[in-house]
């Protein structure tokens, strides 16, 4: 059922609130368009190296100290700040480490059991939230499940994911609950292809986690338009599988 960004239901018929209109000179987070633009030129096309953006900003503040101005950013670190900040574009990166907590052989331990891994991942509710605010896939994404039959024998058709008989079970359960009457069912489908993407030194294979919802089509997901997102690479562990220590490791 349609509703505004708060949650609340609209009147049947009420078209959808339109998003927030914004001021020509707002570059927020950026306070003007000359910050926004340095950071675009030394980001994004000269990708210049963080020992480098502070020497610039350096010459660059010493030709500022007799008007007592300042450069658009302190060092590389404030410019690195400042973008992360960017409420538009892709969720950022985080990390956090794990490792082997059961028990160890005394002897000839795999080195598998004392180190540590990285698993690198981003917020999979932001990744999620910025598919469904996709305007691409405004008309290319189904909101509820449905059942597609022939017009010529009367038969039964399966296509996209809301096409499936569970797709349709989980919008019943969702609809007998009173605290999600009128929710929307977004199915988050994982997977991953086994790719090794990088081998880091030491015992790390990293493969890629992927996630995509349900909702929006086959047609879009296989013409590659973001509708697939990598949400975390997975450190793994190697190990001779025929060893006793096999059991612990999968």
């Amino acid at each position: 059922r349609p509703c505004d960004e708060t949650g609340q239901f609209l009147e049947d018929g009420a078209p959808p609130t339109p998003p927030p209109s914004k001021s020509p000179d707002d570059w927020t987070p950026y306070r003007n368009r000359v910050e926004f633009e340095t950071a675009e030129f030394l980001y994004t096309r000269n990708q210049m190296s963080a020992g480098d953006i502070n020497t610039l900003l350096d010459f660059w503040a010493a030709t500022l100290l007799k008007s007592g101005d300042k450069p658009p950013f302190a060092d590389c670190r404030d410019l690195y700040k400042t973008i992360d900040s960017m409420p538009i574009g892709d969720v950022k990166w985080q990390s956090f480490s794990v490792q082997y907590t059961g028990e160890k052989p005394e002897c000839n331990t795999p080195p598998w059991m004392v180190q540590s891994y990285d698993i690198w991942y981003r917020d999979p509710h932001e990744v999620i939230r910025n598919m469904l605010a996709n305007p691409d896939y405004a008309t290319e994404m189904d909101y509820l499940p449905y059942r597609e039959y022939s017009t010529n024998n009367n038969e039964r058709q399966w296509q996209d994911f809301m096409s499936g008989d569970w797709a349709w079970n989980q919008a019943d359960i969702i609809s007998e609950d009173p605290d999600t009457l009128g929710s929307m069912f977004v199915p988050v489908v994982l997977g991953s292809d086994k790719t090794t993407v990088s081998v880091a030194t030491g015992a790390n294979d990293y493969y890629p986690l992927y996630a995509l919802i349900g909702n929006v089509r086959n047609n879009v997901r296989r013409a590659h338009r973001d509708a697939v997102a990598i949400i975390g690479f997975l450190a793994m562990p190697k190990s001779k599988w025929h060893t006793p220590a096999a059991t612990a490791s999968r």
